[in-house]
């Protein structure tokens, strides 16, 4: 039997399986982040057009590593070098700006930017790494040819494979033709013997793992360098904040029971409407969360989500195609609030490095004689490569969290639409839910509103965030 046809339906018929390694070890990675909000305003600057043929990955790895250099030395600067770690990832956007979807891949452009951000720190954690490598030689002289009988050898593995190429044959005939094979050309193949002569080979395989938590990662700054024709790149970086993540946490588990800190009062936000327009134009530079202080000293949560837009010139459609982009904006608001919360992960990946030097001969059966041929001397080197991340968060039961801001605005480069929300979480919505649940008059929420507004006594929970960090 054909030794190709052998292969293929063991793999067709599943009985062809992967080995899987898997190991773990523990390693205490805990660490903080406190960077000055000084350090992370955006906007359109960020973006930049620049012409075709430029190498936009090369601009953004070189403005990456600068901006990471510079944010490295605000820490040491500041003696704040041991708290913090700093990560960054890009990412490509392979469509022209004629798509009418280019949105939505500069959109997923980031959002990869993010996860290969928080995937190069993932891959510190917890990590167990298996290495192997394997050195082999054989060789053989004055074997004798195969003789025709030895191609009608009726062993088990031969019986076993006839089974199942019978069984599967109309679906292999219909693998081979989404391929591009002409299954009767393929089984209209001569049998064949195929054996080493001589084979010399070293094979180094590696197999790494990590997990590990990865919650309280914000995203500090955004670049894109995109061409004329809309293709281009998409950079981002992350600092790393176990404080932002404790404080995250303690206000979500809260239930609302969070003081106004006098020292953190910002006037800015007596109108979080007002605020957010402010910086309206610069929101689609922004993800995941922010810690914000309100004008009477409430901590809030900010979660930031966005999607593309769909082009359509008909306006009908446009509008569909904005509430649909409206729908998934506000999920990826949800699920930056989530993975701030308590995102955790996994990582592996499988390396294998094979040179070699070898010799075969194969005799095919032609009618009723063997005809033979020898590949001669050949080198080889042969590398391949496996990787794997995934991140898992969740959120339950939330209250207290409300859409403050919608905003679509064009893209500076490409003017195509880009849509976004804002969801905040304040400790003040929660206790006025469950004021109302408890079935509270007008005047009674009225009066708890008007003594919250002239005093700020009461009860404070603990200090876990200081104001320099996020």
């Amino acid at each position: 039997m054909n030794l190709n046809k052998i292969i293929l339906a063991l793999a067709v018929g599943g009985l062809l399986l992967p080995v899987v390694h898997a190991t773990e070890a523990v390693v205490n990675t805990t660490v903080t982040a406190e960077i000055a909000p000084a350090e992370i305003k955006q906007s359109d600057e960020d973006v930049t057009l620049v012409k075709a043929g430029v190498d936009t990955l090369d601009l953004i790895e070189s403005k990456l590593k600068n901006y990471v250099a510079n944010l490295k030395r605000s820490l040491e600067k500041n003696n704040k070098a041991h708290k913090a770690f700093v990560y960054s990832g890009s990412a490509e956007i392979s469509v022209d700006k004629s798509n009418p979807n280019w949105a939505k891949f500069r959109e997923r452009a980031l959002g990869t930017a993010i996860l290969n951000a928080r995937k190069s720190y993932l891959e510190t954690l917890n990590t167990s790494v298996e290495n192997s490598t394997i050195a082999m030689l054989s060789y053989n002289n004055g074997l004798p040819a195969p003789t025709v009988s030895d191609f009608k050898s009726d062993s088990k593995l031969s019986s076993f494979v006839d089974k199942v190429v019978a069984v599967l044959d109309g679906k292999l005939d219909k693998d081979l033709k989404e391929m591009g094979i002409d299954p009767k050309q393929y089984n209209a193949a001569p049998p064949a013997i195929k054996r080493d002569l001589y084979k010399n080979a070293v094979v180094d395989q590696t197999f790494r793992s990590s997990y590990g938590d990865l919650s309280g990662m914000m995203l500090v700054k955004v670049y894109e360098e995109i061409t004329e024709s809309g293709q281009g790149t998409v950079g981002a970086v992350m600092v790393l904040s176990a404080k932002k993540r404790d404080q995250i946490k303690a206000l979500v588990e809260s239930n609302g029971q969070v003081g106004p800190d006098e020292s953190r009062k910002n006037p800015k936000y007596s109108s979080i409407h007002d605020a957010l327009v402010a910086q309206q134009d610069s929101l689609y530079l922004k993800s995941g969360t922010q810690i914000v202080y309100d004008a009477q000293g409430y901590p809030m949560i900010f979660a930031y989500g966005q999607s593309g837009v769909t082009y359509s010139a008909s306006s009908i459609k446009r509008k569909i195609e904005r509430k649909v982009a409206k729908g998934f904006a506000v999920n990826n608001a949800w699920a930056n609030f989530s993975r701030t919360y308590n995102l955790s992960g996994d990582f592996s990946s499988k390396s294998s490095i094979s040179q070699s030097s070898s010799e075969t001969e194969k005799f095919e059966l032609i009618a009723d004689s063997v005809r033979s041929q020898s590949s001669g001397l050949t080198e080889s080197l042969v590398e391949q490569m496996e990787e794997k991340a995934s991140m898992h968060s969740s959120l339950q039961s939330m209250t207290g969290v409300s859409t403050e801001f919608d905003w679509r605005r064009k893209h500076p480069v490409t003017g195509q639409e880009m849509i976004g929300t804002v969801l905040v979480w304040h400790p003040k919505k929660i206790i006025n839910a469950q004021n109302l649940a408890d079935g509270k008059t007008e005047t009674e929420l009225d009066f708890e509103q008007n003594s919250d507004s002239t005093s700020s006594k009461g009860f404070e929970s603990e200090d876990m965030f200081d104001a320099a960090d996020f």
